[in-house]
């Protein structure tokens, strides 16, 4: 790559997982989507706890890992395919993966996932 700077955002800020996932201005985009707000002036641990707390679900950790693979992948996709970067797509693969764990989650979290993901998106 001829630069190490977030391909994401036009802010010249080197890529680390930190500002990927939780300083870029698209990563929070998407984490604003699912109505989460990071406290920057935390550590990622307390994040990610503020996260679980935001959230109020015990399939929250889900969540996290989802929305962290889109973004992932969105940067991915901007990198090797050309593909710019956009929130909305971001959130339609969130879905997408979403509604695939559907089919392998417990049934006792079945129904509020799904409810959780039609008043969230």
């Amino acid at each position: 790559m001829p630069s190490y700077n977030c391909v994401l955002c036009h802010h010249n800020k080197i890529e680390t997982l930190f500002h990927l996932l939780l300083e870029c201005p698209f990563g929070q985009d998407c984490w604003i989507h699912l109505g989460l707000y990071a406290d920057l002036q935390l550590d990622p641990y307390s994040i990610m706890t503020t996260f679980k707390t935001q959230l109020q679900v015990p399939f929250f950790m889900e969540i996290i890992i989802i929305m962290s693979w889109c973004i992932w992948m969105a940067r991915n996709d901007s990198i090797f395919r050309g593909i710019p970067p956009t929130t909305q797509g971001a959130i339609m693969r969130f879905k997408t993966i979403f509604v695939l764990v559907l089919h392998r989650v417990k049934d006792a979290w079945k129904q509020s996932m799904v409810e959780w993901l039609e008043v969230m998106l």
